[in-house]
């Protein structure tokens, strides 16, 4: 009888929440692998499996030093080998002081747990990222079928699963970015109001302090003003947004201005100087060394966040495969909406800023990586899955195809 009392009281829920029975798969599936990364990933790893896992140390150490009362950390150049581990002061402060509360409950509880707290917080930062990148969708397309397959992309492709499993600030600037970008949208889609714009400004912002790549965001600005406005009506939505955003962010811009003379602080370390011109991603001081190299490490990195996947012959056919896959759906995505009228370039402007932005550090600093595409992946997400629509692939077998990496993993 429980059994047959369960189904309707399931369904009803269901109905309540508005959510299809696919998006709730989706969300618990993302939820699932992302525990399985919180309790199984050490937190220092005996081997380099995975690039971008061997900084969490570094961001639970910016972590720690607040907790301890330390205040906000200063990066400070030294010799030290062991320095490394402060490498990521440089970082803006806003998701080291999220998680504080949570790293300090859990190191409570027990003692060498404080790790899990901060990885608790980057998969629900994760998990909200996903729920607005399937609100922009639905609110772009008007169709449930390419929200549910932006969800699919922006959930479980194998680097938004990474990055929003670990402790790291990339988590963060993902979500925020997913925010934002549903309110540039609403804001473009109808005549807005002074509030939402406001909170539109907000949250760019607030991706600024939490990683400095936020800044590629700023221009989206221009594109929250809604086209049936008259003119004058436009720049005051733009002038308005752009105000807000300057004055929130001018604390962090003038406290990276006092202390590290710049704007936008580069690190120059030694890990940084002798590691990565030597190491496949061949960026380094504003010199590409090799830049086939440079390519390649990226496209690794987009595909499979794991080094060793990027081994064998047949480890190297799977990424291969996978990234020429998800790019001609991007590309097609992208196709159509070129196509789409009436003509609106919002996300795929969201990319090429953050595109930009990716060249000018690698080329300005010093290393490649596809993290600093966190801002624009919501973005990519929406139009990933509006190719797939296009092939008419079902937003379960996108699922299934943007994860099948991390799913093969045990295999290798």
């Amino acid at each position: 009888m429980t059994g047959r009392v369960s189904i309707p009281l399931i369904n009803n829920w269901i109905k309540r929440t508005g959510f299809k029975r696919n998006v709730i798969a989706i969300f618990l599936f993302a939820l699932v692998i992302r525990l399985c990364f919180l309790i199984f990933l050490p937190l220092y790893p005996a081997s380099h499996i995975l690039p971008g896992y061997n900084d969490e140390p570094l961001h639970l150490q910016y972590v720690k030093f607040i907790g301890s009362g330390g205040g906000l950390p200063v990066w400070e150049y030294s010799s030290d080998s062991l320095n490394y581990l402060t490498d990521a002061y440089i970082h803006p402060p806003a998701y080291y002081f999220l998680t504080v509360p949570f790293y300090t409950i859990a190191e409570t509880l027990q003692e060498g747990w404080g790790l899990y707290g901060p990885r608790f917080v980057s998969i629900i930062f994760g998990l909200i990222a996903g729920f607005f990148i399937y609100k922009t969708a639905l609110l772009w397309f008007k169709d449930e079928r390419i929200a549910t397959g932006a969800l699919a992309a922006g959930l479980l492709a194998p680097n938004a699963v990474f990055f929003t499993s670990i402790v790291t600030n990339d988590s963060l600037v993902y979500c925020l970015s997913a925010i934002a970008v549903f309110y540039v949208v609403l804001c473009r889609l109808s005549r807005g109001e002074v509030s939402k714009q406001i909170i539109t400004a907000v949250f760019i912002a607030g991706a600024v302090w939490a990683k400095m790549s936020g800044l590629t965001l700023i221009p989206l600005a221009w594109f929250a003003a809604s086209p049936d406005l008259p003119n004058r009506d436009k720049w005051l939505v733009r002038v308005r947004i752009l105000l807000v955003i300057i004055v929130l962010i001018s604390p962090l811009l003038i406290r990276n201005l006092v202390v590290y003379d710049q704007f936008v602080p580069g690190q120059r370390t030694p890990l940084a100087d002798e590691y990565w011109p030597e190491h496949a991603v061949g960026v380094s001081g504003g010199a590409v060394f090799h830049p086939v190299s440079a390519i390649a490490t990226c496209l690794r990195l987009s595909a499979v966040p794991f080094m060793d996947i990027w081994g064998s012959l047949l480890e190297k056919g799977i990424s291969s495969t996978w990234v020429l896959f998800w790019g001609c759906i991007l590309l097609l995505g992208t196709y159509r909406m070129i196509r789409k009228k009436p003509k609106d370039y919002t996300l795929l402007a969201t990319v090429a800023l953050v595109v930009i932005g990716f060249l000018w550090h690698n080329i300005g600093l010093y290393q490649v990586e596809f993290r600093l595409f966190m801002p624009a992946f919501p973005a990519m997400a929406v139009i990933v899955a509006s190719g797939a629509a296009a092939m008419r692939l079902p937003s379960l077998v996108q699922a299934l195809l943007w994860c099948l990496p991390l799913l093969l993993m045990p295999f290798f």
